[in-house]
């Protein structure tokens, strides 16, 4: 998969920037395979293009001394520590995501934060402002300067439900049957009067939080 993007980048006229990381959190993988570590390495002296991947992990220290060039973005998801309890069990804590971004700032990386996936819960307003609060209070001067962010609005699955009902039975159910409206084969998305709702209400917080820095999308 490498050569391949490798080749890729070669032959293009302009710096690509391609997605690693769609199929499998690269950083819990990497505690088992040191695929990562491999990939940035054999990556990090091609002349052109960038590899990015999202995560929901801390564990970043084995990276964070890697001659990466600054051609590698990582991209830390977050949500309110409320949601991250009840919804991405498993997962690294808030503040642990937190020291990680900022862990990876110093080292050099080129950092993005996502705020997914936004789940309009009850009291949705007062959890992703203190979210996005804490973030401010919370990254390193690195971290400010160069972080972008990504707003991805949650999508309901049948079949992610049984799954993860399976997987975690104590798990809350998503599904808000007045907020959401039907996409075909299953799958559920907020309808527009409440996207937007969210949408405006998060850019003004970034907008006063993180004034100097780019929001890529909303999705």
């Amino acid at each position: 998969m490498l050569d391949k993007i490798i080749k890729t980048s070669k032959k293009s006229d302009k710096n690509l920037t391609f997605e690693v990381g769609s199929n499998s959190d690269l950083i819990l993988e990497n505690t088992i395979t040191n695929n990562l570590m491999w990939t940035i390495k054999n990556f990090a002296h091609e002349p052109k293009g960038f590899l990015t991947f999202p995560t929901k992990f801390d564990m970043v220290d084995p990276i964070l001394n890697l001659n990466h060039n600054e051609k590698i973005i990582v991209r830390m998801s977050v949500n309110p520590d409320e949601l991250i309890k009840t919804i991405e069990l498993g997962t690294s804590p808030l503040k642990n995501r937190i020291i990680a971004i900022n862990k990876l700032a110093k080292a050099g990386y080129k950092i993005g934060i996502i705020i997914a996936p936004v789940i309009l819960v009850d009291n949705w307003q007062k959890l992703y402002k203190d979210l996005i609060i804490q973030l401010e209070h919370s990254l390193c001067s690195e971290a400010k300067k160069k972080v972008f962010f990504e707003v991805i609005f949650m999508t309901y699955s049948y079949i992610h439900k049984a799954i993860n009902s399976e997987a975690f039975p104590k798990a809350i159910n998503l599904y808000d049957e007045e907020k959401m409206k039907n996409r075909g084969l299953g799958k559920y998305s907020y309808k527009q009067i409440y996207r937007e709702e969210g949408e405006k209400f998060l850019k003004e917080l970034l907008a006063h939080y993180f004034p100097k820095n780019k929001i890529i999308y909303f999705s």
